[in-house]
């Protein structure tokens, strides 16, 4: 019973991830570095190569969530600012009457200058600018004939989430729908791409260096030749 319980352990077959660990480790990590010498090429390249292939997977990682969150998230609010027709100044409305009060996301956006402020429009601040050029006309008026005065002072206006209304002008209306239509893009379809962009990472780290060891063997095989001949 003891001599059965006291199995070595260290004789079962490593498990596929120990594997795929230990060949990512010896390839990219080890001390005992891989050298092409007819590529000329050593462990300090493959290090390199595989920072650029891990920064591509972080950068299709990014790209792909921004693209969700543009279509979910501002997305839901364009359609709904459509759905309920707020096409004019005259039709806008506030986050409170579109049901959008609690959400920090919308209230931050419609504050700043995101992708959602390039369809969006506020009523208050486009009154604002519009009083503000009327102002800058006049006094540039009166500066012509007193030098003396400083320049005229333009304060950006600050969108207030809580009373501003917001609309989608009806020149805008087409890009709106196209640029944050729902087809095509949710989470799943954001899993499925980390899924699929994992496999790939992991598959050229290991399969590069097989790829250059064949490469490296042909080079050399073609350098014997013509040192023969």
């Amino acid at each position: 019973m003891i001599s059965f319980l006291s199995v070595d352990l260290s004789a079962e077959e490593p498990s596929f991830w120990a594997e795929l660990w230990e060949a990512f480790y010896n390839t990219y990590f080890s001390a005992d570095g891989l050298y092409f010498e007819n590529l000329n090429t050593g462990k300090s390249s493959l290090v390199s190569l595989g920072g650029i292939i891990f920064g591509l997977f972080v950068g299709i990682m990014v790209a792909s969530f921004a693209m969700v969150i543009n279509k979910r998230v501002y997305g839901e609010f364009v359609r709904k600012l459509l759905y309920e027709e707020c096409l004019s100044p005259e039709s806008s409305k506030t986050l409170y009457e579109l049901g959008y009060m609690r959400k920090y996301s919308i209230r931050n956006a419609v504050g700043h200058g995101t992708k959602l402020r390039c369809v969006i429009k506020c009523r208050e601040e486009e009154e604002y600018y519009a009083s503000l050029a009327e102002q800058r006309a006049e006094y540039e008026a009166r500066r012509a004939e007193d030098k003396s005065l400083p320049r005229f002072r333009e304060v950006p206006y600050k969108v207030n989430p809580n009373t501003d209304h917001f609309y989608i002008p009806e020149e805008k209306k087409y890009t709106a729908e196209m640029r944050f239509e729902d087809k095509g893009t949710n989470w799943l379809v954001l899993f499925a791409v980390a899924i699929v962009s994992i496999i790939g990472c992991i598959a050229l780290l290991l399969v590069i260096p097989k790829i250059l060891s064949l490469i490296n063997d042909f080079m050399g095989m073609f350098n014997t030749n013509n040192n023969v001949l």
